[in-house]
């Protein structure tokens, strides 16, 4: 298996885990936004701890799976959501 296809076998598969875990999702862009992008966010706090105190390379890799979950729980979930509630 190539490293593209396990990469997203990964993040399919932590869609799954957290669309069940957490079936409600926001309805507006923002709210879908922020949750991806506290993602992002602990992705960030991941690479700093493993760079500067030594943490686990694996903390990187769960945490930016989650971050490629849930950039596509929003673009899955962009369709439903109302325009109106974009702004």
């Amino acid at each position: 298996m190539d490293k593209l296809t396990t990469a997203i076998d990964e993040i399919k598969h932590e869609l799954e885990k957290a669309t069940t875990q957490h079936p409600y999702w926001p309805d507006d862009i923002i709210h879908q936004v922020s949750i991806m992008n506290e993602e992002a966010g602990e992705s960030i706090r991941a690479a700093l701890n493993c760079v500067y105190h030594g943490d686990s390379f694996d903390d990187i890799l769960k945490e930016l799976v989650q971050t490629g979950a849930m950039v596509l729980r929003c673009l899955i979930n962009l369709q439903e959501t109302k325009q109106g509630e974009l702004f």
